[in-house]
């Protein structure tokens, strides 16, 4: 009984993780479990169905979890392997000839 509630609880916190890097459908994130699962079965574990021992131990393999991770009370959100974290850049689209101060103020040269 506390087993599948830990599974289920751990199985929120990586689908969380997952949507903190923008993956963030059904179809993605299944995808990020490899071929373990489909959107469906995922959708229905997370909605209080069966969360299988193969399913925990492949959810552990795919995202370098510690074996039994799964079926043990957890608070935070797991590290995404490298393969799923996607680079955020920001930038600044400043002109060059134009300083911060000009900006605000409306003090553009001619």
């Amino acid at each position: 009984m506390f087993r599948q509630h830990h599974r289920r609880q751990n199985l929120s916190l990586i689908l969380s993780a997952l949507e903190l890097a923008g993956i963030s459908t059904p179809q993605a994130q299944s995808e990020a479990f490899g071929s373990i699962v489909t959107p469906r079965k995922l959708t229905r574990m997370m909605l209080g169905g069966n969360v299988p021992s193969m399913f925990a131990r492949g959810a552990e393999h795919a995202f370098g979890l510690k074996r039994g991770w799964m079926d043990l009370p957890n608070n935070s959100l797991p590290v995404l392997p490298k393969r799923l974290v996607r680079p955020v850049y920001s930038q600044t689209f400043m002109s060059e000839s134009l300083s911060p101060d000009q900006e605000v103020s409306g003090d553009v040269p001619a």
